[in-house]
C-alpha cells in the first residue's frame, strides 16, 4: 500500500512545518501547491519512507503525471486569458467610428466611439467624452449618424422632408 505525498506525516516537516501542524500545512498548500513544494514533498517522502515498505513506483509516476497536468492546465489558462484580452482589444478597435449603446449604472446612453484606450483592466471606449468599458456595450449600429426620427431625406435631392403627420 502506498502513502500519497499529501498524507505523509513528515511531508509538512520537509516544507518547514513541524509534523504536529500537518493538517494546517495541508490546508495551506491545498490545490495551489506549486512544482517546488511538490518536489520538496517527494524528497521528504523518499527520505522518511519505511524501508520495509517502499513506496510503489507506479504511485510516484501517477503523482508526477498529475503535477505535470496541473502545470500544463495553468499554462493553458494563462494563454487563454491572453487570447481573450487580445480579442477584446481587437473588438474594441473595430468599434471606432461606430454608434454604440451602453449601460452604466442602470442608465443607457449612446454615441459614436471616437477612440479606444487599452488598459490593464480591459479596453475603454471614448464615447462623447466619456470612458465606457467594452463590456457595458449593449448595441452597435453601423455608421456614425443616428437614424432620424423627425423626418426623412428625399431620395432625389438629399434634402430633408417634413415628417409625415396624420390627417384628421
Amino acid at each position: 500500500m502506498t502513502t500519497p505525498i499529501s498524507s505523509n506525516p513528515y511531508a509538512a516537516q520537509a516544507i518547514g512545518q513541524p509534523p504536529a501542524t500537518q493538517s494546517a500545512a495541508q490546508t495551506a498548500i491545498g490545490p495551489t501547491m506549486g512544482g517546488d513544494a511538490f518536489l520538496k514533498l517527494l524528497v521528504a517522502q523518499l527520505k522518511y519512507q519505511d524501508p520495509s515498505k517502499p513506496v510503489d513506483s507506479a504511485a510516484f509516476m501517477a503523482q508526477t503525471a498529475q503535477m505535470q497536468m496541473v502545470e500544463t492546465l495553468h499554462e493553458l489558462v494563462d494563454q487563454n486569458s491572453a487570447v481573450i484580452a487580445g480579442q477584446n482589444s481587437l473588438s474594441a478597435l473595430a468599434l471606432v467610428g461606430q454608434r454604440v449603446t451602453y449601460t452604466v449604472g442602470g442608465t443607457s446612453a449612446s454615441g459614436t466611439v471616437d477612440s479606444v484606450r487599452l488598459t490593464a483592466t480591459g479596453p475603454k471606449l471614448l464615447v462623447n467624452d466619456t470612458e465606457v468599458p467594452l463590456n457595458t456595450v449593449t448595441e452597435v449600429a453601423r455608421g456614425a449618424t443616428p437614424p432620424s426620427t423627425t423626418g426623412s431625406t428625399s431620395p432625389t435631392s438629399g434634402t430633408p422632408t417634413a415628417p409625415a403627420t396624420a390627417k384628421d
